[in-house]
């Protein structure tokens, strides 16, 4: 049986140290790699490049793709100035994000975002955000963990009639590496999973092409051993596969 091929949206960074300071790198985590490897699917990475032809090429090569974590969004995406709290924003990399699913969806590609991934999903189809959790909502708790990648650290609320509901009990434990969160979801977008201070956990779109996104790195839990977290890349990898 065909493995399905999965791109994955890469990210770039700008290297500060080194003989070569200045120099922009695009890049993935080694996570992403090992977990989709692990659930039976080929990993490719696909670079930020510029041009709406150029995206819809490396796309339609693929079965699927996963939109990676990575810097804040430009909160001019979605009609709003940036507050005080936002953080290093690329702007180009946001747009190749927002190029890549249109692509996805005209492709009929399923698309699965991850944490800066589930923030791209909603503000590409009309939603908002949070520019920073702490200042902007009231009772928040703590979404940027003290503690290793691979640990939970705090509680979940899944909806059982739901792809990620599929996969995970009602009640789970997920890591946290965010600042940032999903505001107004997306029309066409249905909120399945919550934090217990109401932050949106999990997004999933209820017609057309399969996207799904989760605020939490699955990718890191499951490259360490996390039999949970690796099934939602399985279920993913099989849907793309159809």
């Amino acid at each position: 049986m065909k493995k399905p091929r999965i791109g994955i949206a890469a990210n770039m960074e700008i290297v500060e140290t080194g003989i070569l300071p200045g120099i922009y790198r695009s890049y993935v985590n080694e996570d992403y790699i090992v977990s989709l490897e692990k659930a039976g699917c080929v990993p490719v990475m696909l670079p930020p490049v510029t041009g709406e032809e150029n995206v819809k090429s490396q796309v339609e090569c693929m079965d699927g793709v996963v939109l990676s974590g990575g810097y804040d969004i430009d909160p001019v995406l979605y009609g709003e100035q940036p507050l005080p709290r936002l953080g290093y924003v690329m702007s180009e990399v946001d747009r190749f994000y927002m190029e890549v699913i249109r692509a996805a969806d005209e492709l009929g590609k399923p698309v699965l975002g991850i944490c800066k991934g589930i923030q791209a999903l909603n503000v590409a189809f009309g939603g908002t955000l949070y520019q920073d959790l702490e200042s902007q909502k009231p009772g928040v708790i703590k979404h940027v963990q003290q503690a290793p990648r691979s640990n939970g650290s705090h509680e979940i609320s899944v909806k059982p009639d739901s792809f990620i509901g599929s996969v995970l009990p009602e009640r789970h434990m997920v890591n946290s590496f965010h600042h940032q969160a999903v505001r107004k979801a997306a029309e066409g977008f249905r909120v399945t999973a919550v934090a217990g201070d109401g932050t949106v956990e999990c997004i999933e779109r209820q017609e057309g092409t399969f996207m799904c996104g989760v605020q939490w790195h699955p990718e890191m839990m499951a490259a360490c051993g996390d039999e949970k977290m690796l099934e939602i890349f399985r279920k993913f990898g099989e849907i793309c596969g159809k």
